[in-house]
């Protein structure tokens, strides 16, 4: 006697979950894996820009010291140096501070930096700007060019001041 028996496979789903959780399981590791590497991209570009944040106020700072003590820099030997020699050098606050006469040649001091000696080339003296209060029958301005530089070189500024100074009581 013959016995007939029938396959079943074709509703015998078994399998079919254990591929399903494994597929599922591969998608939230791949999901998982892309938002941690976002996240630690973000946090990087994040510390990269308060860090060049920190350093440009830093280096701006200087310049904001450098503009406001002209009594450090501005000294007898400064005022009484040709025009195209004089210049000041120094570090302050881990910062580069350069500071030369803006004047009319532009020649370059072997001391300076490119850019402290990048200055438009204007005349050194001339009148008080108008409406400044200063009349130029006494007075007269010098003009300055202010560099900082970051200790890196990251940061660069650079600004130009003028000084009033009294016709009859100023350094020849």
């Amino acid at each position: 006697m013959k016995i007939k028996t029938r396959s079943v496979t074709a509703h015998n789903e078994r399998g079919m979950v254990l591929v399903v959780v494994l597929l599922l399981v591969s998608a939230l590791i791949i999901l998982g894996t892309t938002a941690s590497m976002q996240t630690s991209t973000d946090l990087k570009i994040s510390s990269n820009y308060r860090t060049s944040r920190q350093t440009f106020y830093d280096t701006e700072g200087t310049l904001m010291r450098a503009i406001g003590t002209p009594n450090t820099w501005l000294t007898t030997n400064f005022l009484t140096a040709d025009e195209d020699a004089a210049f000041y050098k120094a570090d302050w606050d881990d910062n580069t501070v350069e500071i030369r006469n803006v004047e009319i040649t532009n020649t370059p001091i072997l001391a300076l930096s490119d850019e402290a000696n990048d200055l438009p080339a204007r005349p050194h003296r001339g009148s008080p700007p108008s409406r400044s209060g200063y009349g130029m029958k006494h007075f007269e301005v010098h003009r300055y060019g202010i560099t900082t530089t970051s200790p890196g070189g990251n940061a660069k500024i650079q600004t130009g001041v003028w000084k009033v100074f009294n016709k009859n009581q100023q350094a020849s």
